[in-house]
């Protein structure tokens, strides 16, 4: 009777299983697969992957940008700021150019470094920025100005994305809210964590 029962719950059991926790795992997997990505930076390669147990602050971007990109940088180094610095430390601001042409690794820890010290760079080819920005919803193009080749500006999608600390998408903040919707997100993020 004992064995019966058993060869009839085991079944009943592993399906459990497999529906509640194998399916969200593998749920969980393929998000974190999705918004996964490689590019250079001045010190080697850079994985998001590298900042696993961190929130990931990215924002696309170019160096040559007059005024949405410093503003949003800005005001992102202004809420961590606000941070005690123990809750600080749990984010990594990802500064991802969309103009690898003109911006190089080399420069980009700087600007990046700029706004917040542990901030870093990255840039990657084209085909790779394509890829990686399209999962993460952001856009981007060269603008040309009329009768010159060289000098362009770019076009792009503004939003800062916060990754949670296994690398998924947790919340995309516009760029047109102030340091304080920052804070109020990061404050969230903290929570979760």
């Amino acid at each position: 009777m004992k064995k019966k029962l058993i060869l009839t719950l085991l079944p009943i059991a592993v399906l459990a299983f497999i529906v509640f926790i194998g399916v969200p795992y593998y749920q969980n997997q393929q998000l974190v697969k999705k918004y996964a990505f490689t590019m250079d930076s001045a010190g080697g390669k850079v994985s998001l992957s590298d900042f696993k147990g961190k929130i990931a602050i990215i924002y696309f971007g170019y160096m040559y940008c007059p005024d949405i990109c410093p503003t949003t940088l800005s005001m992102i180094s202004d809420a961590l700021h606000k941070l005690p610095k123990e809750e600080a430390k749990k984010f990594q601001l990802i500064f991802i150019s969309v103009d690898p042409d003109r911006d190089k690794v080399k420069n980009l820890k700087e600007y990046a470094s700029y706004f917040y010290p542990s901030a870093i760079g990255l840039t990657s080819s084209a085909k790779n920025l394509k890829a990686v920005s399209r999962e993460y919803g952001a856009y981007y193009s060269k603008i040309y100005e009329k009768g010159s080749k060289t000098n362009y500006s770019v076009a792009h999608t503004s939003n800062v994305y916060l990754m949670d600390k296994e690398g998924k998408l947790e919340k995309t903040i516009p760029h047109t809210d102030d340091e304080n919707v920052f804070l109020t997100n990061f404050k969230e993020a903290l929570k979760s964590m």
